[in-house]
């Protein structure tokens, strides 16, 4: 009987994961046309939402192609879902969850959703990060300096990882604009064909090969965006702090703090926008080599590679200017402003040890197109430039 090994099971798990996902859309898609005779779903008609009057559900799909350093070229395919879980207040904005999933060249399959669920009256809020990869990988080891050399990644850097995390924050409105909640983060790592840098290295001798982390935390968060997915105005603050414990390990191991400042001016009119962030992930104790504070993720310097610069603080500045192209003719609801649009962004970040260790500055910056496939709802195409790598990122909504 045929075994497979650790490196497809992994995949195994993905295809099937993706497979069902598949089906649901296309049951989604065989209803719609029913779907769009019902304004909404009566509490009455509907045991599956229960007490929430959830409207009709609208899904977006899409198929396109991207490039990053760490995977090569990669197939993208994925959609956005849209409903609203509290219809008689209109004010409460859409509940949205985007997902995607891809295979590349260089053998690495992946899966992201990302849902923001919006319940009645805008008092309890879920946000979701959830994760799947299986790939070939890079580990340069911690620190700037280590990340610095060699510049390209090659054998001594490369292994296998398969990686997965559930990152889900519960948070309730306690007064406008002001609100708290718990945070809970289940991750794992499994690396693979490490190479003999990693052998020796440390940091992987400490937490081996194999880790899986859980934590709680508390957040604290001030929010005055318009729209939280695409804001045109508002500011968005957030204070967390997560106490993790590893397997294997007796007592809590590390804990994690990130304060998070984002504001969002419009500039003489809607769909203009100047927005900037400013961001700190603060890690103490004995944080594992996989859960170093990262630069490069699709969400801040895009144009990295995700992973290479790694350590225990992190912090990055990014600022961006977003512009929604003006139509000749109105649309159909009577505005003006066109589908597609374009971004631009300076950005800049430091990894190190400690607060005096951030001293290496790494420039980014980068241009991107918008396309709203959904009322205020972007599919993104960012092209980003680092020191010596460059990317290309498709997804749904804005990176920050």
């Amino acid at each position: 009987m045929f075994e497979p090994n650790i490196k497809s099971q992994g995949r195994y798990k993905l295809i099937l994961l993706l497979g069902g996902l598949l089906f649901v859309n296309h049951w989604a898609f065989a209803q719609k046309e029913e779907d769009e005779k019902l304004p909404y779903i009566h509490k009455k008609d509907s045991s599956v939402v229960g007490e929430m009057n959830l409207t009709k559900i609208r899904i977006t799909p899409f198929i396109a192609p991207s490039v990053s350093p760490e995977v090569g070229f990669m197939l993208m395919g994925g959609g956005l879902v849209s409903f609203k879980l509290d219809k008689q207040n209109k004010f409460v904005q859409p509940s949205s969850i985007p997902f995607s999933f891809g295979f590349s060249t260089n053998g690495s399959a992946l899966f992201n959703i990302r849902p923001s669920l919006f319940f009645k009256n805008d008092k309890n809020r879920i946000m979701g990060d959830l994760w799947m990869k299986d790939m070939p990988d890079n580990y340069w080891g911690i620190g700037y300096d280590a990340a610095s050399s060699p510049s390209e990644s090659d054998s001594t850097t490369k292994y296998h990882r398969n990686w997965w995390m559930v990152n889900l924050k519960f948070i309730h409105q306690f007064k406008k604009n002001f609100f708290g909640g718990l945070l809970f983060d289940f991750n794992q790592t499994k690396a693979t064909d490490l190479n003999e840098m990693m052998e020796d290295d440390e940091n992987v001798n400490l937490y081996g090969a194999l880790i899986q982390n859980w934590s709680i935390g508390l957040l604290f968060q001030y929010d005055s965006r318009d729209l939280t997915i695409n804001a045109y105005e508002g500011l968005f603050i957030e204070v967390s702090s997560n106490l993790y414990k590893s397997k294997g390990f007796e007592k809590p191991t590390y804990q994690i703090f990130v304060a998070d400042y984002r504001q969002y001016k419009q500039i003489t009119r809607p769909g203009r926008t100047l927005a900037w962030q400013i961001k700190s992930r603060i890690g103490n104790d004995e944080v594992p080599w996989t859960e170093m504070s990262q630069l490069g993720t699709p969400f801040d310097l895009r144009g990295y590679l995700w992973g290479r610069y790694r350590d225990k603080n992190m912090i990055l500045g990014i600022l961006e200017y977003r512009h929604m192209l003006m139509r000749k003719t109105p649309r159909k609801d009577g505005s003006m402003m066109s589908r597609f649009g374009f971004v631009s962004w300076l950005a800049t970040g430091s990894v190190g040890n400690n607060f005096t260790e951030l001293d290496h500055w790494l420039p980014n910056a980068g241009v991107g197109l918008r396309f709203e496939v959904q009322k205020r709802m972007n599919a993104r195409i960012d092209f980003g430039i680092g020191n010596d790598t460059s990317a290309l990122y498709i997804s749904f909504n804005e990176a920050f």
